[in-house]
């Protein structure tokens, strides 16, 4: 199994250290190194089809074209090229821009030698290879965004306000009208107003019966945000 695979990595160190970590490896053949994306690109391009990378080792933060910009382009231009993010950082804003970029893995820099190389392999024969720690994140911003999304729907339906979805958390939490008013910053008598149009659009008539539709309809998430987090309107 021999493994086409190319590296861009703007850090000359870094680049040295992929090329004598690879040495070892007979079947990782390294076709092309670019300091940055939109060299990666060109000389992608330049190269015969029995050539071309079957896999990308991408950094992120490059100048000239960064990364995920460079991802993209790559896709566009040859989608049947793989690419692994390679990165010091787990930001969350990262990782998805990686992955709806097209990445198909990413992995930390600090990862040893033949996590890197099995990584690679996986990835060669269709698997997505993901640190411990990033699949984590990924996993829970894919149960964050189901959940956003059906609230979204469902809030949408009832034409349910912003602030009444805020109300019917802390209702879904078991807070009295007097708690939600200093939880939300506004007056008792503003809350009592709410939770009569949260009854009226759900149309119910108790605590129970909100709480019931607000969990039925996903109406709010499994960790309503805490009156701290919470800011003064």
């Amino acid at each position: 199994m021999n493994i086409n695979i190319a590296i861009a990595e703007d850090d000359p160190f870094t680049r040295n250290q992929y090329v004598q970590r690879f040495s070892f490896f007979n079947h990782i053949n390294i076709v092309a190194i670019a300091e940055n994306g939109r060299e990666l690109l060109e000389k992608i391009a330049a190269l015969s089809s029995d050539r071309r990378p079957t896999i990308v080792l991408m950094d992120i933060e490059m100048p000239v074209l960064s990364g995920i910009e460079a991802t993209s382009q790559l896709k566009d231009r040859f989608p049947e090229v793989e690419v692994m993010m390679l990165t010091v950082f787990q930001d969350d804003e990262k990782i998805f821009q990686s992955v709806q970029a097209g990445a198909s893995g990413y992995l930390l820099k600090d990862c040893s030698t033949d996590d890197l190389v099995q990584a690679i392999e996986e990835l060669h024969q269709g698997g997505v290879p993901l640190a411990k720690s990033i699949a984590r994140k990924v996993l829970q911003f894919m149960r964050d965004s189901q959940t956003q999304r059906k609230s979204s729907t469902s809030a949408e339906a009832f034409q349910l306000t912003n602030r009444e979805i805020e109300v019917l958390e802390l209702i879904v939490r078991d807070e009295k009208e007097y708690a939600i008013a200093q939880a939300l910053f506004i007056s008792p008598a503003t809350v009592h107003t709410h939770v009569k149009n949260i009854y009226r659009k759900l149309q119910v008539h108790s605590r129970g019966g909100v709480v019931k539709a607000a969990l039925d309809h996903g109406l709010v998430g499994d960790n309503p945000p805490s009156r701290k987090s919470r800011t003064k309107k």
